[in-house]
């Protein structure tokens, strides 16, 4: 009998610890369940400032692009303004600038620019001349031979003096430096820093090529595309870089070639004794292989095939048709 009392006291104490702890298991259990529950409210509460930031940051995003886009606006809007100024006070052959713009992407565009470089350099070669605006008109009407050695220097100084006024507007600080190095030559004689070759930012290369290309074109002597090839290659190495040279020369046949001779693009295995050149003919280092209106015969076409196993000319070759 005390031996079966024994057992269900033994019994009655195991299950009193078995619903003590299935009782301490139930609180935390319903701790757990608070401690999830509150988690489950701090994640939505995180979630829903996620979507608010979320639709702050899409809101100021709009914003912002709105702002761009009313910058550019403004930009463009300030380049056309100063450019019609400086046409209507400056330039005796009206649209120069407009032109420089046209054959500046152009060449940046053969050359590989990125598009922020373009527009920068349009912006650079529609406002090239603003450093004009400083010089008095008496100055501006003399010509060349009529100047006074002082005056000479004005205009020896006019893109400095212009990049000083467009760094004082916003976002036109690397305009200004396009403009500021237009006259340097590429061996070093110009100014205002006197720079050689690839030390010249390329946009201002590229400025001063499309410059000087406006500028011969418009010359009465010029009747030809061989005459304004021979004067621009005349600047080779000295004022102008030969690969900027290389892209007005396809400038100027794609774009000209029926206001002065017809010319046609073909491949260099088409070349045949008795072609003539319609272009100058640079390797891609910037070797100079022939000038414009060159006769082709054996001798010449195998030395253009033999360069451009190791430094390439470009793909299209332009001849007289």
């Amino acid at each position: 009998m005390d031996k079966t009392k024994n057992i269900d006291m033994g019994h009655k104490s195991k299950l009193d610890k078995t619903l003590n702890d299935l009782d301490k298991i139930e609180k935390e259990l319903v701790s757990v369940k608070q401690e999830l529950f509150d988690e489950r409210n701090m994640s939505n509460n995180s979630l829903k400032q996620i979507n608010l930031m979320t639709k702050d940051r899409d809101k100021l995003k709009k914003k912002l692009k709105q702002a761009d886009k009313e910058l550019k606006g403004n930009l463009d809007g300030f380049t056309k303004l100063l450019c019609n100024m400086i046409e209507s006070r400056v330039e005796e052959n009206r649209g120069h600038s407009f032109r420089v713009a046209e054959i500046s992407l152009f060449v940046a565009e053969e050359m590989k620019l990125s598009k922020t470089e373009k527009d920068q350099l349009k912006k650079a070669a529609m406002l090239h001349e603003v450093g004009k605006l400083l010089i008095s008109e008496l100055i501006l009407k003399k010509q060349e031979h009529e100047l006074e050695d002082n005056e000479k220097n004005f205009f020896r100084h006019y893109a400095v003096k212009g990049a000083g006024l467009l760094e004082m507007c916003s976002g036109f600080d690397k305009i200004a430096d396009i403009v500021k190095h237009q006259n340097e030559n590429v061996d070093g004689s110009g100014n205002p820093e006197g720079l050689k070759r690839k030390f010249i930012p390329l946009q201002s290369r590229i400025l001063a090529g499309a410059n000087l290309f406006d500028e011969l074109r418009c010359e009465e002597s010029i009747s030809s595309l061989s005459d304004l090839f021979e004067r621009l290659e005349e600047n080779v190495g000295s004022r102008l870089d030969s690969q900027v040279v290389n892209c007005l020369e396809k400038y100027a046949v794609t774009r000209l070639g029926t206001d002065f001779e017809k010319v046609k693009g073909i491949g260099i295995h088409q070349l045949v004794s008795g072609m003539r050149l319609g272009t100058a003919l640079f390797t891609s280092t910037g070797t100079k292989l022939f000038s414009a209106n060159t006769l082709l015969d054996n001798e010449s076409i195998e030395k253009i095939i033999k360069y451009n196993k190791e430094y390439p000319v470009d793909e299209t070759i332009y001849i007289k048709a």
